[in-house]
This record gives structure tokens, C-alpha cells and sequence, in this order.
């Protein structure tokens, strides 16, 4: 992946361009002490975020104890805190009526969905955001900037959330500056409308990228994300193609490279065609999940760090017997 690829994916590159053509967004530069907190290892959540999920004043001289410590002694450290940056988020999040979808330049915590409340990227606090960034695989990759020979600056992007039907999304590929291949996203499920709208979903998104997005995105190889209803369509993310880190769903990479614009032909539309039963579950909502947490974040009306306070209560009560 070249430095300029990936420079013209990220999130603050591309967003004044197709403003109009997608979903209400805000983005923050990130702070180097927030930064090197999202950098670390432990899921340790900052001090505001805490006392605004539990209001309650004795937070105030709250620790954090690292369960992870392999100490007989319980290792207690003080809760970070990031009082400006965490405002300037619940800023944001009033701004977009309460609710957001979060990622940073190029990635979302699409991993660690199964870390938040209701199990979904739907963040509603602060306590939201901060674990879904530290948990995330994806983030940290996305933080990691081993393959950069020039410093990243990192934005996280709060987008007004809005849901979003999962036979709405799809991929579109595109070469040398033409359309090559649209993919349904969602590959688990056969959704109907897919099936008698296609020829209006390839028209759309025809019109939407040789009308609206070839000229004015810089690259020539890359591919874009849309999310489709019979009403409008928008564009959700831009990504570089070809690449190993590319999801390209119901095509293969290969065949993907091999394809070649043919004028006059319109660019293949792969989806599920038909209903062929009971699908495999979402593993992806699962993806990353510690085992020992698999029962316990059963319960989807407390928060994972509500579990784990429990958790460490009911062992330290076995310790005291």
C-alpha cells in the first residue's frame, strides 16, 4: 500500500469532497496524551467516563485496579483523564441527537462490537467510545504506523448514527478509474429487495460514481462503500484496492484483479440470490472475544465493565472463604 493510497482513504481526505453525498460527521484531531492512552495495553477507562455512567460524587477518588496483574497484591493506578477532549466529544454527541458511530482515520471497531452495551457500535456515552477504541484489533492497527514512513496524524470521526438496513450496503470496486464490481456486503442474509431492485442499484450507483465521485476522487484504483434505498444513495467509506486488507465479500481478490472495464458492459453485480436456509451465525460479533467473557457478556443489559466489577467481587468472595 503506498503512503498516498491510504493518505486519500483517510476519513478528514475525503469527507469535504462528498460531504453533500453522505452521512453527518464531525472529526477531532486526537491528542498525543490521548494517543499514547489508546496506544497502551489494559482496558482502563478515563475518570469522566466513569462518572458520567455512574453519578455518583465518590467517583472523584475512584482507582482502577489491573485485574490482569499477576501480583498477589492488587496493583492499584490512578484513572486516566482527558477532561477537554472527552467534552469536546459529548459535544459532538449532542450535536447528532444523543447517538453516534465512531472510527478513526481508516478503521472502525467493528471487532469490538461485542465489548459495547446492547453488543452494536451504537455509542450512546463516553464509556462507549473509550472501550470500543481500546478493544478494538482494528484501531490498533490502524494506531500502529509501522508501514508509514512519515508520521499519521490520527483523527477519531463521530457520524450522526443512523440505522442502517443490512441489505442497504454495499461495495463497489473500481479500476483504473472505472466500475468494475458491485458486492452485497451482508453475506449471511438473502434479502429480497436486492434481488428485484438490481437493476435500479446498479443505475444508481453508475450514476452516482461516473456522475459524482470518478472526478473528483484522486485515485484510480480504490474502492467506495454506498448504502442504497430506493430514495437516495450515499456514500459511507473510501477504501484502498486492491489490497490484502480489503473485505471483498461475494468476489475473490484474484478475480477481482483480473477483471477488466469492458465499455458498453455494466459492472458485475454479485448478491444472494435466493433463500438457502438457516445461514451461519455473525461470527464477526463474536471476533476477538475472550472466552471467559463469552457467558458473562450474555448479558446484554450491564455494561462489560459492570461484568467485570462482578466478576472480581465474586472471586474476591471465594478468596475470603
Amino acid at each position: 500500500m503506498k503512503l498516498c493510497e491510504k493518505s486519500a482513504c483517510s476519513f478528514p481526505n475525503w469527507y469535504p469532497i462528498f460531504k453533500n453525498s453522505t452521512f453527518p460527521a464531525e472529526y477531532l484531531p486526537i491528542p498525543d496524551e490521548v494517543l499514547q492512552y489508546l496506544k497502551d495495553d489494559g482496558v482502563t477507562i478515563p475518570k469522566e467516563a466513569l462518572i458520567e455512567k455512574v453519578k455518583s460524587s465518590y467517583i472523584d477518588d475512584i482507582t482502577y485496579t489491573d485485574w490482569d496483574s499477576e501480583s498477589e497484591d492488587d496493583e492499584e493506578v490512578t484513572l486516566p483523564t482527558f477532561p477537554e477532549f472527552s467534552n469536546q466529544l459529548r459535544n459532538i454527541m449532542r450535536k447528532f441527537g444523543g447517538s453516534v458511530f465512531i472510527k478513526l482515520n481508516w478503521s472502525a471497531p467493528t471487532d469490538a462490537a461485542w465489548i459495547a452495551t446492547n453488543n452494536c457500535l451504537k455509542c450512546s456515552n463516553l464509556q462507549d467510545i473509550y472501550l470500543l477504541l481500546k478493544s478494538s484489533d482494528k484501531i490498533a492497527q490502524d494506531l500502529d504506523g509501522k508501514t508509514s514512513k512519515v508520521p499519521n496524524k490520527y483523527f477519531i470521526v463521530l457520524k450522526k448514527w443512523e440505522d442502517i438496513h443490512p441489505g442497504s450496503e454495499f461495495r463497489c470496486f473500481i479500476s483504473d478509474k472505472q466500475l468494475i464490481a458491485i458486492t452485497q456486503r451482508d453475506t449471511a442474509e438473502f434479502h429480497r429487495h436486492i434481488l428485484q431492485s438490481k437493476c435500479d442499484i446498479i443505475n444508481d450507483i453508475n450514476r452516482l460514481f461516473y456522475g459524482y465521485v470518478k472526478d473528483k476522487f484522486v485515485l484510480s484504483n480504490y474502492s467506495f462503500d454506498v448504502v442504497w434505498n430506493a430514495l437516495s444513495i450515499k456514500i459511507v467509506d473510501f477504501n484502498v484496492f486492491p489490497g490484502t486488507e480489503i473485505e471483498t465479500y461475494l468476489f475473490s481478490l484474484s478475480e477481482l484483479e483480473e477483471m477488466q472495464y469492458e465499455e458498453g458492459i455494466s459492472p458485475e453485480f454479485r448478491y444472494i440470490g435466493e433463500d438457502v436456509g438457516i445461514q451461519p451465525v455473525n461470527l464477526g460479533r463474536h471476533f476477538g472475544m475472550p472466552r471467559e467473557f463469552a457467558e458473562i457478556s450474555a448479558d446484554k443489559s450491564r455494561s462489560l465493565i459492570e461484568l467485570l466489577q462482578t466478576q472480581v467481587q465474586i472471586q474476591q468472595n471465594e478468596d475470603a472463604q
